[in-house]
């Protein structure tokens, strides 16, 4: 079954990418989970009573808004994504994974880079710049990795002409997100999707995200005249991001931003 085009399925992406054909899809962005139970306890959710600052907003106090296979699961379920990938990528197209920062005790983005290369040809790791310090002690994070590998069998699909791409991401380029109450625990902004986007496809390209939690990336894909497909498998997510396309594709970009608080 050919993948159903410019929409969001609610599913487990695996079995979802395994019912397509084979050298169907043009381009992957993703952000997958990367086992750490981010937003479920940990630093992110208890930043404020970490740095001695109050819990309590608007809201009421910070809920735990945890991400599904987050865990020690995570690991099995992305290396068996990139496999997915491998056959679903036509020959040249590119995936790019975000891939977390540095710091121990468990540096995931080395060891996704080493299975990207299992599968497909490993190209570049990306250093994404997010600008001011971030969480953490001792070296605080202040940068995460986009990890980009292509299909082999033909030349990378490159679109840029400038020859003056550097593998950094700086400060500025591409804004960070503080997620709000109402946005994915791990939101991303449409610029770093379209940065890759740009590069790697053209317009008309089918772009999958596999792991579209509130769809930033399938944004991205639409405003720059892509085609796109994105898995979702929470509930909530899989809303967020089919109301978000819906304005985004029905009304005019900055139209959409402004009432849809799309970003």
């Amino acid at each position: 079954m050919v993948p159903e085009l410019n929409t969001i399925i609610r599913g487990d992406c695996l079995e979802v990418m395994r019912s397509w054909p084979a050298a169907s899809i043009d381009m992957i962005f993703t952000d997958p989970p990367y086992g750490h139970k981010n937003n479920d306890g940990d630093l992110i959710h208890n930043w404020e009573k970490a740095l001695g600052r109050p819990l309590d907003c608007e809201s009421g106090p910070a809920k735990s808004r945890p991400i599904l296979n987050d865990g020690a699961e995570a690991n099995d379920l992305v290396k068996a994504f990139f496999a997915e990938a491998k056959r679903l990528l036509k020959p040249g197209s590119c995936c790019c994974c975000c891939g977390g920062g540095g710091g121990g005790p468990d540096p995931q983005f080395a060891r996704w880079s080493l299975w990207l290369d299992e599968v497909l040809d490993f190209k570049q790791m990306v250093i994404w710049d997010k600008g001011p310090m971030g969480m953490g002690w001792h070296y605080r994070r202040s940068y995460e990795t986009v990890l980009v590998a292509q299909k082999p069998g033909a030349a990378c699909r490159w679109y840029d002409e400038s020859n003056a791409i550097e593998n950094i991401l700086r400060a500025g380029a591409v804004p960070k997100i503080i997620p709000s109450a109402g946005q994915h625990p791990t939101e991303k902004s449409t610029k770093l999707a379209e940065h890759f986007i740009k590069l790697h496809s053209k317009p008309g390209d089918i772009i999958l995200d596999p792991f579209a939690g509130s769809g930033s990336t399938l944004d991205g894909a639409n405003r720059m005249g892509r085609q796109w497909v994105g898995i979702e498998l929470d509930q909530q997510f899989h809303a967020m991001a089919t109301e978000r396309m819906r304005r985004a594709v029905v009304l005019p970009p900055d139209v959409a931003m402004l009432e849809g608080r799309l970003f």
